[in-house]
């Protein structure tokens, strides 16, 4: 399935469009994640383990849009945006992925 964030496909045309998409990834922050995390902003620097969270919910997005699109019998998503927010706060803070696009035939 190819996935754009533009509104075209270059080289495709879009043939039918089978209406917009929506999908969402809620992952949690282990406590050990979280206090190794509040250190390392701390003393600077980048925390991998936040990262791998943001990796993993990004990619469960894109993949649940590109099924939904697949159900439509679409072949191709394009104007696909994805949004990272946290949700919650104190120690029970998730990490919230959100994809959209239109799913289209080309």
């Amino acid at each position: 399935m190819k996935v754009s964030t533009t509104p075209i496909i270059d080289g495709h045309t879009i043939k039918e469009n089978k209406g917009i998409v929506f999908s969402q990834s809620v992952q949690g922050f282990s406590w050990i994640k979280g206090w190794s995390a509040a250190w390392r902003s701390l003393a600077g620097g980048r925390s991998s383990s936040h990262e791998e969270v943001v990796v993993a919910a990004r990619n469960q997005a894109l993949q649940e849009l590109k099924d939904e699109a697949a159900r439509l019998g679409a072949n191709a998503i394009t104007g696909v945006v994805v949004d990272i927010d946290t949700v919650g706060g104190g120690t029970e803070t998730l990490l919230l992925a959100k994809a959209s696009g239109t799913a289209v035939i080309i």
